[in-house]
């Protein structure tokens, strides 16, 4: 859900990117996805990091989907 704080912000950079050219619309797009990429890819960084880490301590179990099922009907 957004707030109405972000929508505000969301609806401000809208109405800027709307006076821009579009070829700095198209600058401004490819700004935008190859920030995005370089977010996700710290994301996934992290989060292989937090599951070494999970493996190093002991924390991970393997064993096949019916393991897994079963598993899930005990709880």
């Amino acid at each position: 859900m957004v707030d109405l704080h972000t929508e505000s912000n969301f609806q401000k950079a809208i109405e800027a990117a709307e006076q821009l050219s579009v070829d700095e619309r198209l600058v401004l797009l490819d700004v935008l996805r190859q920030r995005i990429g370089q977010t996700k890819r710290q994301e996934l960084v992290s989060e292989v990091a937090a599951v070494r880490e999970e493996y190093r301590a002991g924390n991970v179990r393997f064993g096949s989907v019916s393991d897994f099922m079963s598993e899930l009907d005990e709880l």
